[in-house]
């Protein structure tokens, strides 16, 4: 019965390592369209990266309700206790969770790198909005109002 659960759990790490290894592929073109200032190349990268995050969701759901029934049958409280001579899938199980978290560590790394180029670019797009409010207020001030056509002469005999 427990190596049942393993192997479930195994099926389930399996999948996220898959959805983890899509998202990795995408980040350095999130990171191409971010330069290109692409908004639409940038969308398209988040839609599918998001996609992938739902089904790790799915995938962590179904892991947690395995990781339970683990414990409950095993008297566990870790899945790094489990016994791998007793229960010969565990170093699989044990292998894909250390890949998953190697992959979540080189994820994290290029979606900081991706956050700081977009922080970058909006500051870069924030100057320039600025410069371009007071260059209005400038010309603002060298164009003549049309609408007051008031004039005012100092006359003094």
């Amino acid at each position: 019965m427990i190596e049942n659960i393993i192997g479930n759990m195994i099926e389930l790490t399996e999948e996220k390592i898959e959805s983890l290894n899509v998202i990795l592929y995408h980040k350095p073109k999130q990171k191409e369209a971010i330069m290109e200032e692409n908004m639409e190349g940038i969308g398209e990268v988040i839609d599918l990266i998001q996609t992938q995050i739902n089904k790790i969701d799915q995938i962590n759901s179904l892991y947690v309700l395995k990781v339970n029934e683990l414990k409950t049958n095993s008297n566990i409280e870790n899945i790094l206790e489990l016994d791998d001579v007793e229960y010969s899938n565990s170093r699989a199980l044990k292998d894909n969770l250390s890949k998953i978290t190697s992959l979540l560590q080189q994820i994290k790394t290029l979606d900081d790198e991706n956050n700081l180029l977009m922080n970058e670019k909006f500051q870069e797009t924030k100057e320039m909005l600025k410069n371009l409010r007071q260059g209005k207020k400038m010309a603002k001030g060298y164009l003549l109002d049309s609408s007051s056509n008031t004039i005012f002469l100092d006359e003094r005999n």
